[in-house]
């Protein structure tokens, strides 16, 4: 989730000293493929700089391809067929085809369309990059154009009505969604089909953890290592510190003195309730079930679930069967046989990833598509 900041961070420190750099982006996977569409890498003049595009196996054919990209100025696209003898053979296990889109990345000629992208993943803004793919001379759309689509407006050019009211739409609808994917789409502008990649970018899901205790040490570590927005609820000044959980924000705040807006919670918040005190995790789920978020996981044994929930009811708080099935787990965790405190945190995390992710959390091999969703409940 880190690695937009990261390459556009070194884009425009590269471009400050005037070096030359190039992108490429995987913007469609047919079958499966160890990165997915919006993956991407830097190439510098002189090697690669950041990210992975594969496992290892196309890197040094990007690299030469960018280094001919840079030099000419013109993007290419390429395909890679990954055929299951070639990737056995480089230690992969992901047969299936890949586009590659690798482009020059020029800070003057950018500014309006990437530049305004990059700044919105530097600020932590929803956006959309559109890059044409396959463009239309008479439709006005050329290979290579793109422009940036935020929720206030486009930025940058694009000289089809249509085409901008028509990305426009999908784009606002994709920022919509609870866990927006990168991809290639065709548009039907005019006579013509318009191939189209979609660079989605919103800002990294919130981890919510009510309870600073020594078992939330690893789950705050973990959620940080992942890049989620880690805050740690807790009301003991000696447990919730920056010492304790560094990249963490830490609000020393009792879940039941909670007002309106000491803690936003949205519907891209994940929310694990780990306080080890009943009156404290009353509050924590009451607080929890009735916001936006997508997730709920409470620590401990169902019986205590059961406990937790009696007590709201008694204090006329209901919730439906389906309101509980649909954000609810306890106990948290996917079921690894976790013990430790590490172990627990690694179980949490799979999980809250699983439920962003769309998927169930079972073995692959009982899977016949490993990176399509499946319906959890």
């Amino acid at each position: 989730m880190n690695d937009n900041k990261r390459i556009t961070g070194l884009m425009a420190a590269e471009a400050k000293e005037g070096r030359k750099t190039a992108v490429a982006t995987v913007i469609q996977v047919k079958g499966s493929a160890y990165r997915r569409e919006g993956a991407k890498m830097l190439i510098g003049e002189q090697g690669i700089l950041a990210g992975m595009i594969s496992g290892g196996c196309l890197e040094p054919d990007v690299e030469e391809t960018a280094k001919a990209v840079m030099e000419t100025g013109k993007p290419e696209l390429k395909t890679y067929h990954m055929d299951e003898e070639l990737v056995w053979g480089l230690g992969l296990g992901c047969p299936g085809t890949v586009d590659i889109y690798i482009e020059p990345f020029s800070a003057e000629n950018d500014e309006a369309a990437f530049g305004s992208w990059s700044d919105s993943v530097q600020k932590e803004i929803p956006a959309v990059l559109c890059t044409i793919i396959k463009g239309s001379p008479q439709e006005n759309i050329s290979a290579g154009d793109r422009f940036c689509i935020k929720r206030e407006g486009l930025y940058g050019k694009c000289l089809n009505t249509e085409l901008a009211e028509k990305a426009t739409e999908l784009a606002l609808k994709k920022l919509g969604e609870q866990n927006p994917k990168s991809g290639t789409t065709v548009l039907s502008i005019g006579e013509n089909k318009i191939e189209v990649f979609l660079d989605v970018y919103v800002p990294p899901p919130g981890l919510l953890i009510f309870g600073a205790g020594h078992d939330a040490i690893p789950l705050a570590k973990r959620s940080t290592e992942f890049g989620f927005k880690t805050t740690l609820v807790d009301p003991r000044p000696g447990y919730n510190t920056k010492e304790l959980f560094p990249g963490s924000d830490c609000i020393l705040l009792d879940p039941a003195k909670v007002e309106k807006d000491d803690l936003i919670i949205t519907e891209r918040t994940y929310v694990v309730i780990m306080n080890h005190h009943l009156e404290r995790d009353v509050k924590s789920l009451a607080l929890a079930l009735n916001s936006s978020a997508p997730y709920v996981g409470v620590l401990g044994p169902r019986s205590r679930l059961e406990r937790l929930l009696d007590r709201l009811e008694e204090e006329g708080l209901n919730f439906t069967e389906d309101q509980l099935d649909e954000k609810l787990f306890g106990p948290v965790g996917l079921d690894i046989g976790a013990d430790s405190a590490d172990e627990i945190a690694l179980s949490i995390m799979a999980e809250v990833l699983a439920v962003k992710n769309g998927h169930a959390g079972g073995f692959l091999r009982e899977r016949q598509a490993i990176h399509q969703p499946v319906n959890i409940k």
